[in-house]
Parts: C-alpha cells; sequence; structure tokens
C-alpha cells in the first residue's frame, strides 16, 4: 500500500518496541533502513542522542552507505516517573537532552542528507517525531516526560514552518500515541505503584477508563502511522500532528 521502494530511512531508537515496530514496517514497504540505539547490536548502529559528537559520528557512518536520507523518524526516548517535589535536576536535563535536544540534533545533522534527496519523491523527503499523547494532556508524576514531549511537539511545527520558508521540500510531522504495550511502559506503571500504592492491574484499568478504546495500543498500531506519514501519501500533511491516543484525547 504504501512503497517506498528506493528510500533510504534512518531510525534511532530502532532497539525498543516502537522502534522495533517502524523499522519492520518500513523495511517491508521496501526502505532501506538505517537503525540506530544506544543499545546497538549487527544490526543497529551505537547512538547516544543526547550527545552532539555521538550524531557527527553516526551522520558519518550513514554518509558511507548513503549520498541521500529520505526519511527522518526520530523514535528515541525515555520516560522518567516521579513526584516533583522529590525529582532531581539532573533526571530533568536528561530527560530534555534525549527527548528534546535528541531530536533537535537529529534534524540539524541529517539535514544535509534530507535536503540532497528532496527532490526524489514528490512528497520530498520527510522527518517524523515521536512524541506523546502525554503533550496535550498532563499526568501525574510525569513532569519531565509531559513538558518534554510538548516540546517536541511544537519543535515538529517550527521546522515545517521554517523549511517551508526557506524553500526545502522537507515536511516534518509528529506521531503522539497514547498508552503502548511494552516494557517502557510496564516501567512507567511500576513507578506509579510505588509511588502509589495502587496495583499495576488496577492502574491499568483506571488509565483504560480514559479510552475510548479500551486497550493499550500495539506498537505496530504507531508504526503504521509513521509509515504513513513517510509516505508519498501523505505528501499533503507537514506540520501536523496524528494522535494514535485510542480516543484518550477526546474524553
Amino acid at each position: 500500500m504504501f512503497d517506498l521502494t528506493g528510500c533510504t530511512a534512518v531510525l534511532t531508537g530502532a532497539s525498543g518496541a516502537i522502534g522495533q515496530a517502524i523499522h519492520e514496517r518500513l523495511a517491508e514497504s521496501g526502505a532501506t533502513v538505517i537503525g540506530a540505539d544506544l543499545k546497538p547490536n549487527g544490526e543497529i548502529s551505537e547512538l547516544d542522542v543526547a550527545a552532539e559528537e555521538s550524531w557527527q559520528s553516526f551522520v558519518q557512518t550513514v554518509r558511507s552507505r548513503v549520498e541521500a536520507v529520505d526519511i527522518l523518524v526520530n523514535c528515541a526516548g525515555i520516560a522518567p516517573m516521579g513526584k516533583l517535589e522529590d525529582f532531581q535536576l539532573s533526571e530533568w536535563r536528561r530527560t530534555m537532552s534525549v527527548n528534546v535536544e535528541g531530536v533537535a540534533l537529529g534534524i540539524r545533522e541529517f539535514l544535509p542528507l534530507l535536503k540532497a534527496a528532496q527532490g526524489r519523491r514528490a512528497g520530498g523527503a520527510s522527518i517524523i517525531n515521536i512524541a506523546s499523547a502525554a503533550s496535550r494532556r498532563p499526568s501525574a508524576m510525569s513532569a519531565a516526560y509531559c513538558s518534554s514531549k510538548a516540546a517536541v511537539g511544537m519543535l515538529t511545527k517550527v521546522a515545517a514552518v521554517e523549511f517551508a520558508t526557506l524553500g526545502y521540500k522537507i515536511r516534518v510531522n509528529s506521531v503522539h500515541p497514547g498508552v503502548v504495550e511494552s516494557p517502557m511502559m510496564n516501567d512507567i506503571l511500576a513507578t506509579y505503584s510505588a509511588n502509589t500504592g495502587v496495583s499495576s492491574a488496577e492502574l491499568r484499568e483506571g488509565i483504560l477508563g480514559q479510552y475510548l478504546v479500551k486497550r493499550f495500543a500495539d506498537p505496530n498500531e504507531i508504526a503504521m502511522s509513521v509509515l504513513y506519514l513517510a509516505s508519498d501519501e501523505a505528501a499533503y500533511l507537514n506540520g501536523t500532528e496524528q494522535h494514535v491516543d485510542g480516543g484518550y484525547l477526546t474524553t
């Protein structure tokens, strides 16, 4: 349905549950996917998205393989949970560094390769940033996470407007998942449980009470939204927020 044959995609956070699903969907659609993560393996390069020099090294690795990048997916992120009264400044800064600065660095460092690809497809090059429904709706014990994802949403819009103003044929959109079945979500629930005394099972039930679709998302459902935004079928979407949240923001 979405043909990415001949495209090169760069994906951060490739080892996570959502990252793995994105990798699979892009590859199945014909793209050559170059993945990166803080936890590399034989197929995934090492990248600390919070470190400028790590980005520069990764870009050089990509340049040794390709002359242009059609798709950049900034998926890497962390979600530390805790009470505001107990938060550590170092943890706050780490969250902003990974979730916000990591996206900004990715856009900046790969912009030359994205510009090199902007004329190869009808829809131009495409940047997709993974934000969160938490960017629009607050939740307890997630101040740093909610704030960082709100920043990702605005950064996305700024980049879209700026690139259009400069005449670049590079679309920039964000995907905003709700709750997703993943190890990260399990860790979040465990932290909430430790802070509130409410069991993870009860927390799950309470969360689903806020969703029109009464289940957590499968990572593949997030990946399909990314795949669409990466494709020429989404050529008219720029600066948008794609909410894959089971109706969370409507309740």
